[in-house]
């Protein structure tokens, strides 16, 4: 069962189109993974639309043309998950470290990067950059783990596929797993996952030799 989510104020930010690319295709992602969270996403978009087109004293009433409009929008036949599971059957897999993975529509355009890769682990840096949020996909083989690190901003991780073990916590994929410089963590995955990841600053690593990391870290973000 997914365990982490976006809280409200995200997903009514993302309703509205307020939020970075980069974590806006994070809540798309998670809420295709999501049952829960994709209704909460419908009920703000409703929200925000019955906010949108009520009338205001102030203004002139809208034409016939603009009400039939809206209707014809409105009678547009929703697609069915058969139709959402056949088109998600037609996408290329993504490939790595001899495992196949199915990634969310909206990161579908992804599937052959060209991986960085440090040991267990392969990161690769995805063209969504924008007010300072950066993005990646980040897969770590089974046993991996990430160095003891805090952050100087915030991080997102979306978990797509495998597990997470992060202190006594296990996740899983569509977990929506949120950071900041208040945790010290060192994640690591006993059976290998894959991962969509968005940070706004580079991390700061905490012990042993990947404190060396530090200064470079800004390239690894």
């Amino acid at each position: 069962m997914i365990k982490a989510h976006p809280v409200q104020a995200m997903l009514r930010a993302f309703a509205a189109d307020e939020l970075p690319l980069p974590l806006a295709v994070g809540v798309s992602a998670h809420c295709e993974l999501c049952p829960d969270c994709a209704a909460r996403l419908r009920a703000c978009e409703e929200e925000l639309a019955r906010q949108y087109l009520a009338p205001a004293e102030e203004c002139e009433p809208l034409p016939a043309a603009f009400d039939a409009m809206l209707a014809g929008i409105l009678q547009q036949p929703m697609a069915s998950a058969a139709t959402l599971s056949q088109s998600a059957a037609g996408q290329p897999e993504l490939q790595v470290a001899g495992q196949s993975y199915r990634l969310p529509r909206v990161l579908a355009r992804h599937h052959a990067p060209s991986w960085r890769h440090i040991g267990a682990i392969r990161q690769v840096s995805l063209p969504l950059d924008e007010q300072g949020a950066r993005a990646s996909l980040l897969h770590i083989e089974a046993g991996g783990r990430i160095p003891e690190h805090t952050h100087k901003g915030y991080e997102l991780t979306l978990l797509l596929a495998g597990t997470i073990e992060d202190g006594d916590t296990r996740y899983q994929a569509g977990d929506f797993i949120w950071r900041d410089a208040s945790h010290a963590h060192s994640p690591h995955t006993p059976d290998g996952c894959l991962c969509y990841t968005v940070q706004d600053a580079p991390v700061q690593f905490t012990k042993g030799l990947s404190r060396l990391l530090n200064g470079i870290s800004h390239r690894l973000y």
